[in-house]
């Protein structure tokens, strides 16, 4: 039994990823040479791309352990939300991930920050900023909705995950109010 916590190799991690980033890659130009040569219509290898380049954000920002789970969920929720917004429009924009999927990613974003903020006691204050963070891009689709005619086709699904962002942030700050207030004071000299 050792008192000092097991050192990593990092010439292996570096091999390993290095070897990771040209598969990567080798899958990106296939996927490429493949849709070209097989169908035109659609560019599907985009798609792969996007989520070639998602996973080695998300697996970049994870390897750091000293990352708030905050801003990992924070991440998720931007990142996921432009990737439904990719595919969307790669595929003659029908206008789901505006109308369904960016709604749904809303409300789990919302409702796991309000669970961290629950669970976390005498923490909650560390997930201040992200909270806020979700918040504002949180009230987008539906300022889309009242500002802009025939983006929004299916206004329920924005009007449900609004009625449920207002009510976390609420919720937010009836639990942890005060802290919430010198977190952003303490962080962006409010």
């Amino acid at each position: 039994m050792t008192l000092y916590p097991r050192v990593r190799n990092v010439k292996e991690i570096n091999l390993a990823t290095r070897i990771m980033f040209i598969i990567s890659i080798v899958i990106a130009i296939t996927c490429i040479i493949v849709n070209l040569c097989t169908s035109t219509r659609y560019l599907w290898c985009l798609i792969v791309i996007a989520g070639i380049i998602y996973s080695w954000i998300t697996v970049i920002y994870s390897v750091h352990s000293n990352v708030n789970i905050g801003s990992s969920v924070t991440l998720q929720f931007i990142i996921i939300s432009l990737l439904t917004l990719c595919i969307d429009y790669i595929f003659d924009y029908r206008g789901w991930a505006i109308n369904l999927a960016i709604p749904i990613i809303i409300i789990i974003g919302n409702v796991t920050m309000l669970i961290l903020t629950i669970v976390s006691v005498n923490r909650y204050y560390k997930y201040a900023i992200y909270q806020l963070i979700i918040f504002l891009f949180s009230i987008v689709p539906i300022t889309i909705y009242f500002l802009f005619d025939n983006i929004i086709t299916m206004p329920i699904f924005t009007i449900i995950s609004s009625i449920i962002t207002f009510f976390t942030f609420i919720m937010s700050l009836t639990l942890c109010g005060k802290n919430i207030l010198e977190e952003l004071d303490r962080r962006l000299h409010i």
